[in-house]
C-alpha cells in the first residue's frame, strides 16, 4: 500500500519540468518590469529566472521522488562495481558527445535554432546563467527525466523490457527542449543517459555525463568566442574527420569494456 501512495506517474515529472519552465518565463517578465540596477537587460533577467526554475524542479523532485531514489542508492554509484560501471559509461560518453556534435554540424547544419547562438553566449557569460547551464540545469533534468520518468516506467511497466523506458524518456527529453537544433543531440544523449542510469543503478553517472556535455559546450565558447564551428576549431574537415575516426575507435573499445563488464543491471 505504501508504494502505491508514494508512486508518481511518469507524466507528473514531465509536468513538473514544464511548470518550472513556465515559472522561469513568468519571472523573466516580472523582473523586466523593475529597474533593479544589476538587471540591465532581458538577458540578465533570464539567468536568475532559469536558475530559480531549475532549483524549483529539483525541490519538486525531492518532494515527490520515487521511493527507490535514495541518497544511499545514488552514492553507491561512486564505489564498488557501480562505481566502476559509472566510470566506464562516462568514458564511453566522451567520444560519443564529440562524434555526435561533429555529425550534427557537418550533416545537419541548418536545423532551426529557437534559442540562438548569441542568446546562449550571453546567458553563459552571466555567472548565474553559467551555473544553471553547466550544473543546476543538468541536475534538474536528470532527476526529473531519469530519476522520475524512467524510474516510473521501469518499475511499473517492466513487462516492456529495459529499452522501452529508456527510449520513451529520451524522446520526451528531446521533445521538451522545443528546439529542433537541440533535439537530435538531446535524443542521443538521452539514450546514453538512460542506459547509464539503468546499467549503474545510480544517477551519479548520468548526472556526471550531462554536466560534462553542457560544460563542454561552454568551454568551446570560452576557447573561441567568435567561432561557432567545432570543425573549424578543430582545424578543418580533415582534422575533424581524423578525430571522428579516433572517436569511433574509442567508442568501440568502450563498448567492448561495457560488454566485458556485463549488460545486466547492477
Amino acid at each position: 500500500m505504501s508504494n502505491q501512495v508514494r508512486r508518481r506517474s511518469w507524466w507528473v515529472y514531465v509536468l513538473f519540468f514544464l511548470f518550472t519552465q513556465l515559472i522561469a518565463g513568468v519571472i523573466v517578465v516580472a523582473l523586466s518590469r523593475f529597474d533593479l540596477g544589476i538587471l540591465m537587460s532581458n538577458q540578465n533577467t533570464l539567468a536568475p529566472a532559469m536558475l530559480i526554475g531549475n532549483l524549483l524542479g529539483i525541490l519538486l523532485f525531492f518532494c515527490f521522488r520515487p521511493q527507490s531514489i535514495t541518497w544511499s542508492s545514488t552514492l553507491a554509484g561512486v564505489k564498488g562495481r557501480k562505481g566502476r560501471r559509472s566510470l566506464l559509461i562516462f568514458l564511453l560518453a566522451l567520444p560519443v558527445i564529440m562524434l555526435v556534435n561533429l555529425t550534427q554540424e557537418v550533416f545537419f547544419p541548418d536545423l532551426p535554432d529557437m534559442v540562438g547562438e548569441e542568446q546562449f553566449k550571453q546567458l553563459m557569460y552571466h555567472p548565474l546563467g553559467l551555473l544553471t547551464i553547466s550544473l543546476v540545469g543538468p541536475l534538474c533534468e536528470e532527476l526529473l527525466f531519469r530519476g522520475g520518468v524512467q524510474t516510473d516506467l521501469s518499475l511499473h511497466h517492466s513487462n516492456q523490457g529495459w529499452f522501452v523506458p529508456i527510449a520513451f524518456s529520451s524522446i520526451l527529453f528531446a521533445v521538451v527542449h522545443l528546439n529542433p537544433a537541440q533535439m537530435p543531440m538531446a535524443l542521443i544523449l538521452g539514450l546514453l543517459l538512460g542506459f547509464a542510469y539503468w546499467w549503474t543503478g545510480s544517477l551519479v553517472a548520468s548526472v556526471g555525463i550531462h554536466v560534462f556535455n553542457n560544460s563542454f559546450a561552454c568551454i568551446l565558447v570560452f576557447i573561441s568566442p567568435e567561432e561557432d564551428s567545432l570543425v573549424h576549431l578543430l582545424g578543418g574537415r580533415t582534422s575533424a574527420g581524423i578525430i571522428a575516426i579516433v572517436c569511433l575507435f574509442c567508442i568501440y573499445l568502450a563498448i567492448r569494456a561495457v560488454q566485458k563488464e556485463g549488460l545486466r543491471k547492477a
